[in-house]
C-alpha cells in the first residue's frame, strides 16, 4: 500500500523538483556568472541577471530527465550546495 502511494507521488514529486528546485540553481548560477565573468561590473551584472531564465529553463529540462524525484531533488539540492559555495564563500 506504502508503495503505490509513493509511486503515486513520484510525477508530481518531479514537477515540483523541476519546477521549483531548479529555482535556486538558476539564481545562484546567475550570481556566480555575475560574479566570476572577466568583464566590467556593469557588464557582469546584466549578463548574470539576463540569464537566469533561460538556466532555469535549462535546469528544469534536466531535471525532468531524473530518473526519479529523489534524484531530481538531489540534484537541485547539490547543484544548490556547490553554487552557494562558489558564490558566497569561496573569495574572488
Amino acid at each position: 500500500m506504502a508503495s503505490s502511494r509513493i509511486a503515486r507521488l513520484e510525477a508530481p514529486l518531479r514537477v515540483v523538483a523541476a519546477l521549483v528546485g531548479t529555482l535556486p540553481v538558476a539564481l545562484l548560477s546567475g550570481v556566480c556568472l555575475a560574479r566570476f565573468a572577466p568583464l566590467s561590473e556593469g557588464a557582469r551584472g546584466t549578463l548574470g541577471f539576463s540569464l537566469v531564465v533561460p538556466l532555469w529553463v535549462a535546469a528544469m529540462c534536466v531535471a525532468f530527465l531524473a530518473r526519479s524525484a529523489a534524484r531530481a531533488w538531489g540534484m537541485c539540492a547539490a547543484l544548490s550546495a556547490v553554487l552557494f559555495a562558489l558564490a558566497y564563500v569561496v573569495p574572488q
